[in-house]
């Protein structure tokens, strides 16, 4: 039998197990050891593949189940809305469980997510569609916490943010010809291997969450923390430039068609938005912290404010300016108010998670106003 572990200190709202006080301590997977940004980074992307394959789906899906046309925009804002609820579970669970517990159990999500929505689409189901695309925002919501964990593990929150966010840049450009692949195989069934191919993607960012890192024993180090009160500012500023961005977004597959652009080549145009989204990421890694947070919010906040009003427009040429400001806008908000509520200490997890639910309640009202822009 081997010796008695030193128990963790406690703290409130800690789990504890009730084991053999003879063995080790219960492990997770919050040890000592940091967990690398590059790590964080493929898991991210996968999930942006998702999300992109996704996010120009679930319009036209909607457009083709939605028993009624002011319904049209609902599966997509039950993505942004599967996010909102995700966003305390995905904080919590990273304390009480760890990372990796937390990161496969949203990838988890999205499988299941992506196979809904195929089964919907197949028998032309309207709410399981609806039920499918909550799953799927269930995983983006889960995914979006890798850039809190970049952040929280470097002396350079906006970087490691940024770095974080830049591995989604290849997966949005590989996205239009890994749906127009997906869409071939799974013809004459519209939209089917998009769906599909979200399931795939989620299926290889498991892979990557259940490899982030061993199981070292639980250890309880006091951190400060910031006030609840730093994440308000962030949030607003961020969240003005999240109703922007999904308010263009979830209007702008229809809006295409209505131009004469055929479905599949939508995808094209979602995959260069996210493309955009993604972009800012990487200058902003190498030289984000060398610039005021409040600076890099409001920059993203003012190329938002450019690109809603090009929507209006309604040619494909002003659909592509919009949907390219709005997805660098939200990029470079993001990234600023991230590092922005870290300037004052580590923050809470219910921080955390109040900052990342109120952008995407946000992104929800924006998705939802969508559809009087397309």
């Amino acid at each position: 039998m081997r010796r008695a572990a030193p128990a963790p200190e406690p703290r409130a709202g800690m789990l504890v197990c009730v084991c053999d006080p003879q063995l080790d301590a219960p492990a997770n997977d919050n040890g000592p050891r940091a967990v690398s940004t590059f790590g964080l980074a493929v898991g991210f992307a996968f999930a942006v593949l998702a999300q992109t394959v996704a996010s120009a789906a679930l319009p036209l899906a909607g457009a083709q189940l939605a028993p009624r046309p002011e319904l049209v925009t609902w599966p997509f804002a039950a993505l942004l809305l599967g996010a909102a609820l995700a966003s305390f579970p995905a904080s919590f669970l990273r304390d009480a469980f760890g990372r990796r517990t937390g990161f496969a159990l949203g990838a988890s999500v999205g499988i299941a997510g992506g196979a809904l929505l195929v089964a919907a689409l197949i028998q032309r189901q309207f709410a399981w569609a609806c039920l499918g695309a909550l799953w799927l925002g269930m995983a983006q919501g889960f995914s979006f916490f890798y850039r809190h964990e970049a952040a929280a593990a470097s002396g350079r929150p906006a970087a490691a943010t940024a770095g974080v966010l830049a591995g989604g840049l290849l997966a949005a450009v590989a996205g239009p010809s890994l749906a127009g692949f997906a869409e071939s195989l799974a013809a004459p069934f519209f939209l089917v291997g998009a769906a599909a191919l979200a399931a795939l993607a989620h299926t290889c960012s498991l892979g990557v969450a259940v490899m982030l890192a061993d199981d070292p024993t639980s250890t309880f180090r006091p951190k400060v923390t910031a006030p609840l009160s730093a994440i308000v500012w962030p949030t607003l500023v961020a969240g003005t430039a999240w109703f922007g961005m999904n308010a263009v977004m979830s209007g702008a597959p229809l809006a295409l068609v209505g131009c004469g652009i055929g479905g599949a080549a939508v995808f094209g145009f979602i995959a260069l938005h996210v493309a955009a989204m993604y972009a800012p990421a990487v200058p902003l890694a190498l030289a984000g912290d060398r610039l005021p947070p409040l600076a890099i919010a409001l920059t993203g906040v003012v190329l938002v404010a450019i690109g809603v009003p090009l929507q209006r427009l309604a040619t494909p040429e002003s659909i592509t300016a919009a949907l390219i400001c709005v997805g660098a806008g939200w990029s470079v908000a993001t990234v600023g108010a991230t590092a922005w509520i870290y300037q004052s200490g580590q923050p809470s997890r219910l921080a955390l998670a109040l900052h990342d639910g109120g952008l995407f309640a946000l992104a929800i009202c924006g998705a939802l106003t969508g559809y009087l822009l397309a």
